[in-house]
């Protein structure tokens, strides 16, 4: 059965895909933008593992060797 389009090409996982404006991709850029930042704002605030924070030391007093 065929749907009008062009069939993706040999060993392409992706459908084709319709075109959209340029206005339509600055505003898709800008919330993927915002959606990254408030992820990262989210991510920064969590708390350092105790254990990268022993490591941490252990390199700065020159203490870590090959476990």
């Amino acid at each position: 059965m065929t749907n009008g389009r062009t069939p993706p090409e040999a060993g392409s996982s992706h459908a084709p895909c319709e075109p959209i404006s340029v206005e339509a991709g600055h505003k898709v850029q800008d919330a993927i933008g915002r959606a990254l930042e408030a992820h990262y704002v989210e991510l920064v605030r969590e708390p350092i593992p105790d254990r990268l924070l022993e490591l941490l030391a252990k390199l700065e007093a020159g203490e870590l060797r090959h476990e």
